[in-house]
């Protein structure tokens, strides 16, 4: 992976995780950037993702829960 394929991952992957972050964040306008964030975290990461460790999807939503318990 490299931070060119970003916008594929956003397009694959921004309404699973926009649904994972609105069951558990009620306000839309935390809800959108909680998501910005999580795939700005994607995009400066890209680089440390090894696919031997885990699938581009558990990744994704590692970072993305965190980042959700991070803001509750």
């Amino acid at each position: 992976m490299n931070k060119q394929d970003i916008g594929l991952i956003y397009t694959q992957y921004c309404d699973k995780v926009s649904r994972f972050v609105r069951y558990k964040i009620y306000n839309p306008i935390d809800v959108e950037d909680i998501v910005q964030t999580v795939f700005l975290k994607v995009y400066s990461n890209l680089d440390q993702y090894d696919e031997t460790k885990a699938s581009l999807s558990t990744w994704i939503y590692t970072i993305t829960h965190n980042t959700v318990y991070d803001y509750l």
